[in-house]
């Protein structure tokens, strides 16, 4: 079963759309919160940065000083997936033109 699939691919789509500006991690959570849960999102995220699909990149928050930002950024291999230049069956990538 590919729970995630749709949601991995709904990710990567809306990263491509940004490319190459990285996105707060809140702000990926919320975009896709109304219809998924939030551990299902982080679940989703991890799983692209351990494929190599979308990079973690950690910052200083620009006012809390102890605090750490996390942003996400597309991959050039992650392109390639939504390109269709290279497959992986457990993301689910949607057909039309135009990505």
């Amino acid at each position: 079963m590919m729970k995630y699939a749709s949601l991995r691919g709904m990710i990567l789509e809306f990263l491509h759309k940004v490319y190459p500006n990285m996105v707060l991690e809140l702000d990926i959570v919320s975009v896709f919160y109304r219809d998924y849960k939030d551990t299902a999102i982080r679940k989703s995220i991890a799983y692209l940065v351990d494929k190599g699909y979308v990079e973690r990149i950690e910052k200083e928050h620009p006012i809390k000083r102890y605090d750490r930002q996390v942003f996400y950024r597309l991959t050039p291999k992650g392109i390639d997936l939504l390109e269709g230049t290279i497959k992986d069956e457990a993301i689910a990538i949607d057909d039309r033109d135009g990505v």
